[in-house]
């Protein structure tokens, strides 16, 4: 398979990660792709850097005026995008020099493929995952499997099908990204992969964990230090709540939606006890956003509901998995620690 892929690099301050990156793509055994390089108004001269160090014709710089968000930064990449496959792939990440040949025979390998995540590893510690990718559970938090793992564990090297892949390196086929549509804009950042994903699952596609092909991922290099975590929450809850709203059957809402306000509702006042504030207000103002907003996720929801060819049932019996409940408790105090 000797597919164009264009790789889409979304950026916003991220300078210092951009050499590591850069070297490690333009050094491909796998030479037909190009680079689409999408500046969120950057102020650490991002672009300059870009343009006074690459001389290379697969490069090509997009900025935006203002900050997009991973979902808007992608969709704006999208555009001028002309591959036959879509490479997500985070600036503070590098990649060994058969990445790309790799990933690519993934779709070979599992022909129903929408999208297919490699096995990402840290930058800080290479004997552990970064994650396989996420499975939905019975909470409605989704289960993050192989979180900061050992990652020469056998079960984490075999390919294996997830609910959600993980954004930071995922390949997607462009006729799945024209049939069902791309980011939704109004995610701007977190989940968004997610809601992509459970619409390519209702389409007949499937999302694939393939650990043939390796990063290495320095884990939220430019958010975390970028953006207050709560403001982190508030689109992290708001996007999960309005993908729900999109995606699932009205059937799968009545069961879902009580156990989300519960569980969220009472990590609220988890915060709250923490004095975390800023926290404890994120809950409220995602889901007052989602009232608000309601007449728009009913027109997304018509359209999304018009290409599904699968029933939430059926999607969960491949993609559902509930982990030990000590899980949760990592969730709320580091999911790092935990060891599955």
């Amino acid at each position: 398979m000797n597919s164009f892929i264009s790789i889409l690099i979304v950026n916003y301050n991220g300078k210092k990660w951009l050499e590591n990156c850069f070297d490690s793509l333009l050094s491909q055994t796998y030479k037909n792709f190009e680079i689409i390089f999408v500046d969120n108004a950057s102020l650490d001269e991002s672009v300059e850097f870009i343009k006074n160090t690459y001389n290379d014709d697969r490069i090509k710089i997009v900025q935006s005026d203002t900050n997009l968000g991973f979902a808007g930064g992608n969709n704006l990449g999208f555009k001028q995008a002309k591959g036959e496959y879509i490479l997500l792939l985070n600036n503070d990440t590098r990649a060994p020099i058969d990445y790309l040949e790799k990933f690519k025979d993934a779709f070979l390998e599992i022909p129903n493929a929408g999208s297919v995540q490699s096995k990402i590893i840290l930058m800080s510690d290479a004997s552990k995952l970064d994650v396989c990718g996420s499975y939905w559970t019975d909470s409605s938090f989704l289960y993050h499997y192989g979180f900061w793992q050992n990652q020469e564990l056998d079960k984490y090297n075999k390919a294996m099908p997830f609910f959600s892949n993980k954004g930071a390196s995922m390949m997607i086929r462009r006729k799945v990204i024209e049939e069902i549509g791309f980011f939704d804009d109004d995610f701007w950042s977190y989940y968004e992969e997610t809601d992509l994903c459970n619409r390519m699952w209702l389409a007949g596609y499937e999302c694939w964990y393939y650990p043939g092909a390796v990063l290495s991922h320095a884990v939220g290099g430019t958010a975390l230090t970028l953006f207050h975590n709560s403001e982190i929450q508030f689109h992290n809850f708001k996007n999960k709540l309005l993908s729900f709203l999109k995606n699932f059957e009205v059937g799968t809402l009545i069961e879902v939606l009580p156990v989300y306000f519960i569980l969220t509702i009472a990590l609220s006042f988890f915060w709250l006890l923490q004095g975390k504030g800023k926290h404890f207000l994120a809950i409220y103002r995602s889901i007052w956003w989602n009232i608000t907003h309601f007449p728009q996720t009913l027109k997304k929801r018509k359209i999304v509901q018009s290409f599904r060819k699968k029933t939430d049932a059926e999607i969960f019996k491949q993609v559902k998995q509930n982990p030990k409940l000590k899980y949760y408790y990592y969730f709320l105090t580091g999911l790092e620690k935990y060891e599955g």
